[in-house]
């Protein structure tokens, strides 16, 4: 029996045309998995490396310039060390021939439902060069001069879902000082509970920065600023 596609043909004619159309440069992907084995570890299960796997296969065949890397996440630990990735299913995408650390966004789980869309966007983003922020958002990033690091927890259905994620990955792309992670909650319930996690959207931004519900450009790039601004001659703060 053939294996059912996860993205459906009518969607492939209608990415086919966008990439045709919205991608100039190409675009690494690298997707960060483990080899299928006879034997389970214990506490190395990814049920959904499998279906992430032939995700990306299906959405790299839609477009010559997007270029699919399977990475090992346990084989190939320095690999996933380098990049920055610590959990699996993992994808992160960059510009061809970039270093590890250009790879600054980043989706945990599978990325279908809306959060496709939210990849889809990435991508084009990436292939041409052109931020989705307002030009005043770009000019404030780059007052960030300290690490940052958003984390947005959504679902494939939900719907308000796209919105941060887009964003998150947006300043990712804008601010080297920036990394953003898009988690797919249900896939890492032990997340979920550690941050007292009760519906999503849900950000966290390096780690002490927390709130639910919707975001605006504004709002997030506050919050990012709140993180990522150490003004001249203000010393570490804390102990």
């Amino acid at each position: 029996m053939a294996q059912q596609t996860l993205i459906t043909d009518r969607d492939k004619v209608q990415l086919k045309r966008t990439f045709r159309k919205d991608l100039k440069a190409d675009v690494a992907i690298k997707f960060f998995t483990q080899r299928p084995s006879v034997v389970t570890v214990p506490g190395r299960e990814c049920p959904y490396c499998q279906q992430t796997q032939q995700l990306m296969d299906e959405l790299a065949s839609l477009s010559p310039k997007l270029h699919v890397d399977t990475v090992d996440f346990y084989q190939e630990s320095q690999t996933a060390l380098d990049h920055g990735i610590s959990r699996i299913p993992a994808v992160a995408i960059s510009g061809a021939g970039a270093s590890p650390s250009e790879f600054r966004v980043k989706f945990y789980g599978i990325p279908m439902g809306y959060e496709l869309a939210t990849l889809v966007e990435d991508i084009k983003t990436i292939s041409r060069g052109v931020s989705p922020l307002s030009t005043a958002s770009r000019r404030k990033l780059r007052q960030v001069n300290q690490p940052v690091h958003i984390q947005i927890f959504v679902t494939p259905a939900d719907a308000a879902c796209p919105v941060p994620a887009r964003l998150a990955h947006a300043m990712a792309l804008e601010c080297p000082n920036i990394s953003a992670d898009v988690v797919e909650i249900q896939e890492f319930p032990a997340l979920a509970q550690n941050y007292g996690i009760r519906s999503v959207p849900f950000t966290v931004i390096n780690e002490h920065i927390r709130f639910g519900g919707a975001v605006t450009e504004s709002q997030l790039l506050e919050k990012v600023l709140q993180a990522g601004v150490r003004g001249e001659g203000n010393g570490p703060s804390g102990g």
